[in-house]
């Protein structure tokens, strides 16, 4: 997967952007929307109105990367949200960026190592 999960938070926007933002106009939205840092390493995801679209943004270590996903034949698995944006886990991002539904797919369960 070309976006780095590890040890990153998530936050997905909770309403559709307008997807002619490019790394300016989100960046943008993120300072005055969420009032977040964006050099932190946060990864934000934003979606379209027709829910075909995807933009990732997120800093690496010296500019903005913006991941952009476009499904061919169906939309992603939005779910309703209350707040203006929600954290999401890495694995959860990764069902929503497979097409799948996150509310759909059976958690596995941790597996605990044990230390001896």
């Amino acid at each position: 997967m070309l976006i780095p999960y590890e040890n990153k938070q998530i936050f997905i926007a909770s309403q559709p952007i307008d997807f002619r933002m490019s790394i300016d106009g989100l960046s943008n939205f993120i300072q005055h929307e969420v009032h977040a840092h964006l050099h932190d390493g946060s990864i934000y995801v934003f979606y379209n109105k027709n829910l075909d679209k995807i933009k990732c943004l997120f800093w690496d270590r010296n500019g903005f990367v913006l991941y952009y996903k476009r499904l061919d034949k169906c939309r992603f698995k939005i779910k309703k949200m209350l707040k203006a944006v929600e954290k999401i886990t890495a694995n959860e991002l990764e069902i929503l960026l497979s097409g799948f539904d996150p509310q759909e797919v059976e958690r596995q369960p941790v597996l605990l190592e044990h230390s001896a």
